[in-house]
């Protein structure tokens, strides 16, 4: 009897799907605090907010980001040209040390959506997807809304 029960025991097992383990799951790359500002109606470009933090043992680099609220997102810096603050897109993305985390802030590294459709309302949740290198991508949801304590502005390039 206890043989028969062993043998149902293993063929039940071969028969179950096995669990789905997500790139979220398994990854070494813990994301925290996704938000990004509301946006005024029509508006053309909004800024998203993460902190990423690396708990593996080698640098990883965030390359890029899609969503589909908005054409395109690209990854920026706040630089000083002239005694301005201008943004400049990172090409390469950011570098993320083993054992580091990032924050992604306003004024700092940020994420910046294009063309959302439609424009982002606080209280609302949108759908991103990073992408890192070892072709890792992880979906997350971003939630609007105005933690910076500052008005919402145009960004310039």
């Amino acid at each position: 009897m206890l043989k028969h029960l062993a043998l149902c025991t293993l063929l039940l097992a071969t028969l179950l799907p096995a669990p789905s383990v997500t790139a979220a799951e398994a990854t070494e790359l813990h994301l925290s605090d996704a938000w990004a500002r509301p946006m005024p109606p029509g508006a053309r470009v909004g800024g998203g907010y993460i902190a990423i933090h690396n708990a593996g043992e080698r640098t990883r680099r965030l390359l890029g980001a899609s969503s589909p609220r908005a054409s395109s997102i690209e990854i920026h810096t706040m630089v000083e040209v002239d005694g301005v603050m201008r943004m400049r897109r990172l090409t390469d993305g950011i570098e993320i040390a083993a054992g580091a985390q990032i924050a992604l802030k306003p004024g700092a590294e940020h994420l910046m959506f294009f063309n959302p459709d439609p424009a982002f309302s606080e209280g609302e949740r949108i759908a991103v997807i990073l992408n890192f290198d070892g072709d890792e991508s992880i979906e997350l949801q971003f939630e609007v809304a105005d933690r910076s304590g500052r008005a919402a502005a145009a960004h310039a390039h």
